[in-house]
């Protein structure tokens, strides 16, 4: 009997994580159908995409209101499609704003939901209070997530975080460089902009300026700038041109190999902090848009209480890696965070030591059944 399953991710980590569920499901049952809501990697991994998400994504109210009717036109949508097919098993993945009214709505038409990293998971206060009425399962990525769900009534269940298995460099450093025209035996300082046009399109001139001003200190220094799949490159050196005239490689390949292969990275506050982490890559997360988004920051940030922003801050509940955010993400301050990274070494030992408990945290070691197990056997009914 053919099965089918349709996964929904809204931003780029949950179409990369969506697209590794995508990929075991073919080879363990290559009778499935696969539909869902998501990307390039979704795409990749041959999901038949009843919408397209890369052009959604947008933090805070101002940016979130200007994609909007795209999103909301998918909703209806996805919502028709799963009307008209019915399929076994519907897979959210994070973004809750999307997912979660989705999920009510599926559940009051008596279709199975698994919630596959639930969003806000990495609060150790608090879940998502719906979550329980509105999915058959949950698999979350945080034991103390797992916990809470299951105090609140859900069937919530611990597995590793797929970047564990994921994150991981595909090329050797000499072989990265030589493609790239760096020096191994220089220092390589990664530049991640997010993945976001209206991060990129902030931070990229910043990081332009704070590349010129640590050549003006360390002549020796290389800088590579990480773009997102969806974007293009030759707009990334337009914006880069706006804060330097020194000339930076770009790298649309694997961000992995980038962040393995650095020695520092100036990262977006996002899912690459918690890839810089799990790759060994000491860091400095920064965030920084318009004044209205500074506004938006502070009025929600006094709301919700909320003393980090970087993921390896919020998973160990401490100052692991610098956060420099809004106006106090300048080029002076972000360039002396970097430098003292490249050239202390007791701070760089202690972020690789809190990098090793992360690992912990998100199940290294644990004798935890994978998240795709939870996914298959909730398809073939044994969950």
């Amino acid at each position: 009997m053919k099965r089918s399953v349709v996964i929904l991710a809204g931003e780029a980590s949950g179409d990369l994580y969506g697209a590794d569920l995508a990929q075991t499901l073919k080879t363990r049952l290559p009778k499935v159908e696969i539909y869902g809501v998501g990307g390039a990697r979704m795409a990749e991994a041959g999901v038949h995409l009843v919408a397209d998400s890369r052009a959604w994504g947008a933090i805070g109210v101002v940016e979130s209101l200007k994609v909007a009717p795209k999103v909301v036109w998918a909703f209806q949508r996805v919502k028709r499609f799963l009307h008209a097919t019915k399929p076994d098993l519907i897979v959210p993945i994070d973004f809750g704003a999307f997912n979660v009214p989705l999920c009510r709505w599926a559940k009051r038409w008596g279709l199975r939901v698994l919630y596959y990293i639930p969003p806000g998971s990495w609060r150790r206060d608090r879940q998502g209070a719906d979550l329980p009425q509105c999915t058959d399962w949950i698999v979350t990525p945080f034991q103390w997530s797992a916990e809470l769900l299951q105090a609140m009534g859900a069937r919530a269940y611990w597995a590793p975080h797929p970047l564990l298995r994921l994150a991981r460099p595909s090329v050797e450093k000499e072989v990265f460089c030589e493609r790239l025209g760096l020096d191994p035996y220089r220092p390589v300082i990664a530049l991640l902009p997010g993945s976001r046009r209206h991060e990129v399109r902030a931070l990229t001139p910043l990081y332009a300026r704070v590349a010129d001003s640590i050549y003006s200190v360390m002549p020796e220094a290389q800088f590579v700038i990480s773009v997102a799949p969806h974007l293009d490159p030759d707009w990334i050196h337009i914006l880069w041109a706006d804060g330097s005239r020194q000339w930076v490689p770009t790298e649309k390949h694997s961000v992995w190999n980038l962040l393995a292969h650095a020695d520092v990275a100036l990262v977006c506050s996002g899912t690459a902090t918690l890839e810089a982490a799990l790759l060994n890559t000491p860091m400095v997360i920064v965030y920084r848009g318009d004044w209205l988004m500074n506004l938006e920051y502070r009025l929600r940030r006094r709301r919700l209480q909320l003393r980090w922003i970087g993921l390896p801050n919020l998973i160990l509940q401490r100052d692991v890696c610098p956060e420099l955010i809004q106006e106090a993400a300048s080029p002076e301050s972000l360039t002396r965070a970097l430098i003292k990274l490249l050239r202390d070494e007791a701070t760089r030992a202690a972020q690789l030591q809190a990098f090793a408990e992360i690992r912990q945290a998100l199940g290294e070691g644990q004798d935890l059944p994978e998240a795709h197990e939870r996914v298959i056997n909730a398809l073939q009914g044994a969950l």
